[in-house]
């Protein structure tokens, strides 16, 4: 079987899976793009097509076409391996999965299944025409339930755990790990299921809700409106944003992302003609959930409810999302309370409020005119203790003079007045250490190791004139012992291949080798024999300084001993003679 993982990976077109996933752009060599795992405005992913791996150096991620499949899509690596081999046309031999991968293949199955019954039973069985009439008084249409696999679990203890356990022959505690029955007890009952899925579609828990009215629901102590399947192995609340699988598609298509709060505002706002919609289950966005949207588009209209709550939810992720490198909108709620009373009320005025989303600076100045009255000095005061810092932090010059003449114009004051405002603000705002700590943490090299590794870049993008530059260095030149061993290797490789050459080398070079290959894949465009003996020239100066001033220390040393031996006396008259040999050649 390893034979089959090695031949479906050296047929497999890393480049073009993705390519799918993340926009690449040439870059010499190798491709280049927007990693999908950290957030970062500037490209620091790089794909190689003839190492067949990633890595990405902002954030260390790396490995090869089943790594990225498992890490993107949250394949186990036999999803990755078969997902692979099936585009390359490689049957495989049956593959022994890990007692891990049958559980959660098992689970998934049961999850699958508890879908499917649910989805049943609301779309066909008698059962479900109290859910089905609910559906429709809220006006979602036949298709968009099935679209949506919208499901309901009825009334009574035990409908799910006879299906799954008594007819299905699946383990009671399997049942109840994925979060579908506590002590042989249905979790859901009498509720609207909504499957709760990863981008892949794969159904991962269930939140359900009750059909009665919430005033209904609190007059006779029904529980809560809304629960959800609580934290399992498979379902984390944090890392899934509900409708992804079925909008990521139309997301990408408009490169753009609405951001709504709850499971009806989504499918509602879908079901409308606003189909690039995601929910967040209530007003926690997490990072895990903008990382995740941030692999389909950059570009995000926050849509969080019109209330007091909903307006500080969205200041939180307008400063999260902006963190992150998320460009944002804000769509200002008029003419109803949230996306799904709007839409079934006007689908085209939805849309044309999606359209106008506003700057998240614009929403900053609306929503403190919302909240304070700007014709009172208390009024003004408030709405500049809250816009201050806002604009403050805002980078672009122009950008920020624009928003200082608007809120000067809104508080009716001088240009002047705001500015010193701000700058007072500013003032006592804590220093922004991004940069300095940034370089602190990148893991760059110093100068020195720096050079060395350029020079190694140059070796390997050098293939025909390999012999003759490689002629050109010396081993003691290279300070690090991995760059040095590296340069080593390529003296005794007759036929350099750059795939077939970090094969052979020890498990302690290759993700070295493999670095240094990302990096220099832009190199292939430059002169690199010119660029070559330009940096050996300085790779030789620095050794040849470090041995100067290694010399110095011990002529220096000898000098000042008032007494010395024969031998030292020798030892002097020739260090002084080698440092007069070594600095002519330095100035070579």
């Amino acid at each position: 079987m390893t034979d089959q993982v090695q031949e479906v990976k050296r047929k497999a077109d890393i480049v073009g899976i993705v390519s799918e996933r993340v926009k690449l752009q040439k870059a010499g060599r190798n491709w280049r793009g927007l990693c999908p795992f950290h957030s970062e405005k500037t490209p620091s992913f790089n794909v190689s097509p003839e190492l067949q791996i990633f890595k990405c150096f902002g954030c260390n991620e790396s490995g090869d076409v089943f790594t990225f499949l498992e890490k993107y899509e949250g394949m186990e690596f036999s999803e990755a391996l078969q997902y692979v081999a099936d585009r390359v046309g490689v049957k495989l031999a049956e593959y022994r999965v890990t007692p891990q991968s049958q559980k959660r293949d098992r689970s998934l199955e049961i999850l699958n299944l508890a879908a499917e019954f649910y989805h049943y039973l609301l779309m066909e069985h008698k059962i479900g025409e109290v859910a089905r009439e609910y559906l429709k008084g809220r006006g979602i249409w036949k298709q968009t339930m099935e679209t949506w696999r919208l499901g309901y679990a009825p009334e009574g203890w035990d409908n799910l755990y006879k299906y799954l356990v008594k007819k299905k022959k699946y383990d009671p505690g399997d049942v109840e790990t994925v979060g579908l029955i506590t002590k042989n007890y249905d979790r859901f009952r009498g509720r609207i299921m909504f499957p709760l899925t990863n981008q892949r579609g794969q159904v991962l828990g269930f939140a359900g809700r009750l059909l009665d009215p919430p005033s209904l629901i609190a007059s006779e102590g029904r529980g809560a409106k809304y629960i959800n399947t609580s934290e399992t192995e498979l379902y984390h609340k944090s890392e899934l944003l509900f409708g992804l699988s079925v909008a990521r598609e139309e997301i990408k298509k408009a490169d753009r992302v609405v951001v709504v709060e709850g499971e009806f505002d989504a499918i509602t706002s879908w079901q409308y003609g606003v189909k690039n919609v995601v929910a967040i289950k209530g007003s926690a966005f997490t990072e895990e959930q903008i990382q995740l949207l941030s692999r389909y588009t950059r570009n995000m209209a926050l849509s969080l409810d019109a209330d007091l709550a909903g307006d500080t939810a969205t200041r939180r992720s307008i400063a999260l999302a902006d963190r992150m490198g998320m460009n944002i909108r804000v769509v200002e709620l008029v003419g109803g309370k949230d996306p799904d009373e709007i839409a079934k009320s006007d689908k085209d005025a939805w849309k044309s409020l999606v359209a106008k989303a506003v700057n998240a600076y614009d929403f900053y100045v609306h929503s403190a005119l919302k909240r304070w009255d700007v014709k009172t000095g208390e009024g003004k005061r408030e709405i500049t203790r809250n816009l201050m810092p806002v604009l403050a932090q805002i980078a672009n010059v122009v950008e920020q003079a624009h928003y200082t003449q608007k809120v000067a114009r809104v508080l009716g004051v001088g240009e002047e007045v705001v500015m010193r405002e701000m700058q007072r603000v500013a003032q006592g705002l804590p220093a922004n250490q991004s940069s300095s700590r940034q370089s602190q943490d990148s893991g760059e090299a110093s100068d020195g190791a720096a050079l060395e590794e350029y020079v190694v870049g140059l070796l390997f993008q050098s293939e025909e004139a390999l012999g003759e530059l490689l002629s050109q260095v010396q081993l003691e030149w290279f300070t690090a012992s991995g760059l040095r061993r590296l340069v080593t290797f390529l003296k005794e490789d007759t036929q350099f291949v750059v795939g077939m050459f970090v094969e052979r080398l020890p498990d302690e070079l290759k993700e070295l080798a493999q670095r240094i290959w990302l990096k220099s894949g832009e190199l292939a465009g430059v002169e690199v024999k010119k660029e070559f003996v330009s940096s050996v020239r300085m790779l030789k100066r620095k050794y040849m300084q470090h041995e100067l001033s290694l010399m110095t220390g011990k002529i220096k040393e000898l000098e000042v001993k008032k007494r010395k031996t024969a031998k030292e006396v020798d030892m002097l008259k020739k260090l002084r003679e080698e440092f007069v040999v070594v600095s002519q050649r330095e100035a070579w």
